[in-house]
C-alpha cells in the first residue's frame, strides 16, 4: 500500500553534505502515540530533534516532518547516511503487543520501508550492528548503530524485525506471520514482581530459560499448576510444557536487575 503522507514541517534538520542514503533506520519514539503529536513536538525548534516520518496505528497514512534532502536529527553521527522513521510505540513492547495490538503500526512501517528502498536502491535486509555502523547498505534498527548513532536501545528486543522485512518485500502477509510465531525467545521485564506473558508458537512442546545471574522465576502455566525455575549464569533449565499449554505468566520473584531470557520450542 502507498502511504499517504501528511506533511507537518519541522525546521529541524540540516543539510546531508554531499552523503549518499545507504541507511534504513526505524526508531521508537517512547513518547507520542500518534504521528501528528509526535509532528507538532518536532515543529518546536528549541526541540533541536526531527525524523523524517512519523507512523502510528493509523493505516496507509504517516505524517512527513524532513523531506528526504534533508538529514534529520535523530541518530546522531548516523544522519547524514540515514532516511529515518518514528514508530510511536516503545523499545520496552513484546513481541506479542506489536503483532497483537500494533499490526496496523508494523503495516505502515514496511509500506514506508518499502518505499524508500525503492527510492534509494537499497536492499531491504537487516544489517548487523557492525555492518551499519561501517559502510553496509540496508535496513537496521536505531539500536544497531550504538554510540555513534546516539546509543540508544529502540525499537527493542521485542520488535519484530524480520516480520516487518518480509511485508516490504511483499512475502504474504500469512506466510510472514508464520514467520514470526516461529520468533520464540522472549528477555522478562526487571523487577521484583515483574509479569511477563509468553504465548508459546504452535507446536512448542519445551521451554529454556537463561540468564546472566542468578534468579528465581515463577512459571504460571496457563491451565495449569504453577511452578518455579531458578536459572542461574552456569545452568539453563529445561522443562517440559505441560499438555495443553500454550502459554505462561513468568513473575521475578529476585530482585530482578539481571537479564533473563525465556525460549519455547
Amino acid at each position: 500500500m502507498a502511504l499517504k503522507r501528511y506533511g507537518i514541517p519541522s525546521p529541524n534538520y540540516s543539510s546531508r553534505y554531499g552523503s549518499s542514503v545507504r541507511l534504513i533506520v526505524v526508531h521508537t519514539a517512547e513518547g507520542a502515540t500518534n504521528y501528528r503529536d509526535l509532528g507538532n513536538y518536532f515543529a518546536n525548534p528549541s526541540v533541536q530533534a526531527s525524523s523524517h516520518v512519523g507512523i502510528d496505528d493509523n493505516r496507509g497514512e504517516c505524517g512527513q516532518y524532513v523531506q528526504r534532502s534533508g538529514a534529520a536529527w535523530t541518530a546522531a553521527n548516523a544522519n547524514p547516511v540515514a532516511i529515518q522513521a518514528e514508530l510511536c510505540g516503545f523499545a520496552s513492547w513484546t513481541t506479542s503487543t506489536w503483532k497483537n495490538q500494533h499490526g496496523n503500526m508494523l503495516r505502515n512501517a514496511a509500506d514506508w520501508i518499502a518505499e524508500e528502498a525503492e527510492h534509494y536502491n537499497i536492499p531491504i535486509k537487516a544489517l548487523t550492528p557492525s555492518q551499519a555502523q561501517g559502510s553496509g547498505v540496508g535496513v537496521c534498527q536505531h539500536k544497531d548503530l550504538g554510540s555513534w548513532g546516539g546509543g540508544h536501545v529502540d525499537c527493542g528486543s521485542g520488535f519484530p524485525m524480520d516480520y516487518v522485512l518480509d511485508l516490504a518485500k511483499g512475502t504474504p502477509e500469512e506466510t510472514a506471520m508464520e514467520r514470526l510465531l516461529k520468533m520464540s525467545t522472549i528477555k522478562l521485564q526487571k523487577g521484583e514482581g515483574a509479569v511477563t506473558p509468553f504465548p508459546f508458537p504452535p507446536g512448542a512442546t519445551r521451554i529454556r530459560s537463561y540468564s546472566t545471574g542468578n534468579a528465581t522465576i515463577d512459571v504460571h502455566w496457563l491451565g495449569a499448576p504453577m511452578g518455579t525455575m531458578t536459572p542461574r549464569a552456569d545452568n539453563c533449565p529445561d522443562w517440559k510444557i505441560p499438555p495443553d499449554v500454550r502459554g505462561a505468566r513468568f513473575t521475578r520473584k529476585d530482585n530482578g536487575d539481571n537479564e533473563v531470557y525465556v525460549s519455547a520450542g
